[in-house]
């Protein structure tokens, strides 16, 4: 499907070349009659624009020029279009470094000038290129910085163009979603145009994301759209795609015969035209067609020409593909050594580019392939591993606690306690309106008795007419006060309506608190475990944003203190999520290393919050201590995200440190959790805290409780028992907190080993 990545590109460029008129000699005659700076710049971009497809070391030449116009000016916009048309030469000759070196330097002075037309091309150049290499999220960040500069030049042909690359970005990065809004806008911004170039490849991607989705007849309506379109079109690379695509679809439906008809017409257009990508993708169509027919050597010879050629092209993900493929031949066939070698590489290529399909896939063919040379033991974490990537969904009961708190804490909640406060304002409106009117009344009623009084005192003659009118102005006055008395009556019965719903959230808080509370192990189960130990668990709000767990795998016992995000119902969120994924992980799955849980915690939190994708918002995550105690061997396998272990022995605190990575935020990266293994002398107290006791202000000047403080605090206490430990944090927290409110949620958990 990559292979249109340059006929794409080329929609950028050709309509500018199609412009100009002028050959390069006319346009040099004009750049010798001109001493202006912004004429000369604009000549010699033009002059770059014409050879861009015409003779690239001509544009070369002039791009040079360009750069050195203002002597080298790195700020000059010159320098920016010479850098840009630099960068455009090493594409066409497949330099990807220099290529992106250049754009890159364009990009950045254009943006300083902030020059709409610059950016948009050199956004959009850079785009391309990286969604040729894979680099996906890069990708689609240009590519949408490209897109608000088009959307500033109102170029409705380059809109369109840039909106089809990013419906093409989201369906690699499988957003179908997304993707399909974006092509539907530029198939939109086409026809409005009546534009039917590079439609195809738009009504490609719908058929393919349909496909994906196992929407079968829809795709092939859609696919079969495209190829009539490619035809009238008439671009080979756009015809050779759409049957390639086509093939996969028969592919999909166990219709061999014609999908290998389809991918050898796509073989002969791409031989014929000399597109090398697109002969890596036909030669792997067509031997995942000999592989299904069980003719294992040709479909060998296949997947090796294509590998050469993507290679070759810088294609990685369909460089890991084929080396699955072959991977599983092998396995089939069992030479094994050249097994384990295609699928290692295909693994390490999946895990540098990140694509979460072809690692799922990679863990798969891992755990068969041990399982048939009879490593239990590796086929049954790669298997896990398998597991875990692709389960999207929580088990029932899971679903089911989540959904009882978003039932109470949902959009719907939230907008209805926005409309309780705009109406607490109309009430407080409505009251100042009274007041203005009560005070109008007053002020008019007297004016009017002035009046009255002159008038009486001066004017006998008109005391008749004048008693008439005041009687009617009574009559007014009366009516406004009933009318304010019935206002005052309805006040009262929306203060008792807020006053209901207040109650009605109070009571869904407290009720979500019983749901979070159940989520908890129970003291008498940390009891059980753990005799000589004590949980002091105080939230700030009424549910919380810090929980601890507890599970036995084997002969070992996990205990986990965590501090989420947030406290209050945002932090209740996230301490059902983590509950859920730390059951997954440990539970479900048996794993018992705490570096390999907190890292599949990490991916999982991501995933689940969609942090990955580009634009999210989401930095929600979690600080974690998580140990595995054989107390058998007085042993402890600790890792901690934020969170460090203390360990007191005979009067001395140890404290292990934590790794300084947050789990489930995408803002750190190069994340890495580490595994501290520890001997523990009997008797000793280990602990774990989230950060909220040590946070709390108080004290005589309205400061922090402190780190320092908290070390010499569980020295002094860790010889009790843990009963009157837990009852010394009590009394300590109160008594430097006074009357301050709490600061944070609060968990310290003590175990005497």
């Amino acid at each position: 499907m990559k292979k249109w990545i340059f006929y794409i590109f080329l929609l950028i460029n050709i309509p500018f070349a199609k412009a100009i008129n002028d050959p390069t000699d006319s346009l040099l005659h004009l750049l010798e009659g001109t001493e202006n700076e912004t004429e000369r710049t604009d000549i010699l971009v033009k002059i770059c624009r014409f050879n861009r497809n015409n003779d690239p070391e001509v544009m070369k030449y002039y791009a040079d020029k360009l750069m050195k116009l203002t002597d080298n000016d790195i700020t000059s916009i010159s320098y920016a279009w010479g850098n840009y048309f630099m960068g455009e030469f090493y594409f066409i000759y497949d330099d990807f470094q220099l290529t992106e070196s250049y754009y890159l330097t364009a990009f950045k002075v254009f943006n300083n000038l902030k020059n709409d037309a610059g950016i948009a091309e050199s956004a959009y150049s850079l785009a391309n290129i990286y969604f040729y290499r894979d680099r996906y999220r890069s990708s689609l960040n240009f590519a949408k910085t490209a897109l608000d500069s088009y959307y500033n030049t109102e170029n409705l042909l380059q809109q369109a163009n840039i909106l089809a690359l990013i419906c093409d970005i989201y369906t690699y990065m499988e957003s179908y979603n997304q993707a399909i809004q974006y092509c539907i806008q530029s198939l939109r911004i086409k026809e409005g145009l009546d534009i039917k170039k590079g439609t195809e490849i738009t009504l490609n991607t719908m058929g393919n994301i349909y496909q994906g989705l196992g929407t079968h007849q829809k795709a092939k309506e859609y696919l079969f759209n495209a190829l009539e379109m490619a035809r009238h079109n008439g671009e080979p690379y756009n015809i050779a795609t759409t049957y390639s695509n086509i093939g996969n679809y028969y592919l999909s439906n166990n219709q061999n015969d014609s999908a290998l008809s389809h991918f050898k017409k796509a073989m002969s257009i791409d031989s014929v035209s000399g597109d090398s990508s697109g002969l890596a993708y036909s030669y792997f169509d067509i031997a995942k067609v000999y592989r299904q027919q069980n003719e294992i050597k040709i479909a060998e010879t296949y997947l090796s020409k294509a590998q050469t050629l993507a290679t070759e092209q810088s294609m990685p993900e369909l460089t890991a593909r084929i080396g699955l493929e072959l991977g599983d031949i092998y396995t089939d066939i069992e030479d094994f050594k050249k097994a384990i070698t295609e699928l290692k590489n295909s693994l390490a290529i999946a895990q540098r580019i990140n694509s979460e399909g072809t690692l799922k896939d990679c863990y798969q063919k891992l755990a068969k392939y041990y399982d048939k040379v009879g490593d239990k033991d590796n086929a049954l974490v790669y298997m896990r591993l398998y597991m875990l990537e692709s389960e999207k969904k929580y088990r029932k009961e899971n679903i089911k606690s989540i959904a009882e708190i978003e039932t109470l804490y949902n959009i719907d909640k939230k907008e209805k306690e926005i409309d309780l406060l705009k109406k607490e304002n109309d009430i407080k409106q409505l009251q100042a309106e009274q007041r203005k009117f009560f005070l109008i009344a007053l002020s008019f009623g007297s004016f009017l008795l002035l009046i009255l009084i002159i008038i009486l005192y001066s004017r006998n003659k008109l005391k008749t007419r004048t008693n008439k009118a005041l009687q009617i102005q009574n009559e007014a006055i009366q009516k406004q006060k009933a009318e304010i008395e019935s206002q005052k009556e309805e006040l009262g019965e929306k203060s008792e309506i807020l006053e209901d719903k207040n109650k009605q959230i109070t009571d869904s808080i407290i009720y979500a608190r019983q749901i979070q509370e159940s989520l908890l192990p129970s003291t008498k189960l940390i009891k059980h475990e753990f005799p000589k130990s004590f949980v002091y668990y105080k939230p700030k709000d009424i549910v919380s944003g810090d929980f601890y767990w507890n599970a036995r795998v084997e002969n070992k016992i996990a205990v986990a203190v965590v501090d989420c995000t947030g406290h209050g119902v945002p932090g209740a969120f996230m301490t059902v999520l983590a509950n859920s994924l730390l059951n997954q992980i440990i539970v479900e799955t048996g794993i018992s290393s705490p570096d390999l849980v907190v890292s599949l915690l990490d991916q999982k939190i991501q995933q689940s919050l969609h942090q990955q994708q580009f634009g999210s918002l989401s930095t929600d995550g979690l600080d974690i201590g998580l140990l595995f105690l054989d107390l058998g061997k007085n042993t402890i396998e600790f890792t901690g995200a934020k969170i460090p272990l203390y360990i007191v022995s005979n009067g001395q605190l140890q404290t292990i440190k934590p790794d300084r990575n947050s789990v489930g935020s995408i803002q750190q990266s190069n994340k890495a959790f580490t595994k501290k293994q520890l001997k523990i002398e009997k008797e000793s107290m280990i602990y774990m805290s989230t950060d909220g006791y040590q946070d709390q202000f108080g004290g005589p000047h309205d400061r922090k409780f402190m780190k320092p403080n908290f070390y010499n605090f569980l020295k002094s206490i860790y010889h009790l028992p843990p009963e009157e430990q837990e009852d010394k944090l009590e009394r300590t927290f109160q008594q430097w907190r006074g009357t301050k409110p709490q600061t944070d949620d609060v968990l310290v958990l003590g175990i005497r080993i």
